[in-house]
């Protein structure tokens, strides 16, 4: 079993870091390692277990560019033994030059015996007043 992390934001940091340089190991040491997480991707179907999510994750690091993230923590909410970060996902891709709108990500850590993992992960597009008006201003 992989060990957990300090603290919630550790394994949120580890998350993304993982996700720019395309590790699957390090994403995956993240995750929790039960068959209840979740991870829902972008317009994509639910996914439930390690496989499910680790092939998820395998399929999205196929692709040879690696965007740069910017993190914006919108909302928190502290339990004892559950934490759920809402997070604006901001991404630029190299050589594209314009930015799409950020993404909306709920990301969910429960702590466990050995430290904090992540059980959910599940993104969404942003709302109508975040995306840039028709012509591109905004």
């Amino acid at each position: 079993m992989t060990q957990g992390f300090g603290s919630p934001q550790d394994a949120e940091d580890t998350f993304y870091d993982a996700f720019e340089s395309h590790d699957i190991e390090a994403m995956m040491g993240v995750w929790e390692d039960a068959d209840d997480i979740v991870c829902v991707q972008p317009m994509g179907p639910v996914l439930q277990g390690q496989a499910a999510v680790r092939h998820s994750w395998e399929e999205i690091f196929r692709h040879p560019q690696t965007p740069d993230i910017e993190i914006r923590h919108r909302e928190w909410i502290e339990n004892e033994g559950l934490e759920v970060h809402m997070v604006e996902e901001g991404f630029t891709m190299p050589g594209v030059p314009q930015k799409p709108p950020p993404l909306i990500a709920c990301n969910v850590y429960r702590r466990t015996e050995n430290g904090w993992r992540m059980v959910l992960h599940q993104v969404s597009p942003p709302p109508p007043s975040m995306q840039a008006p028709p012509g591109g201003m905004g």
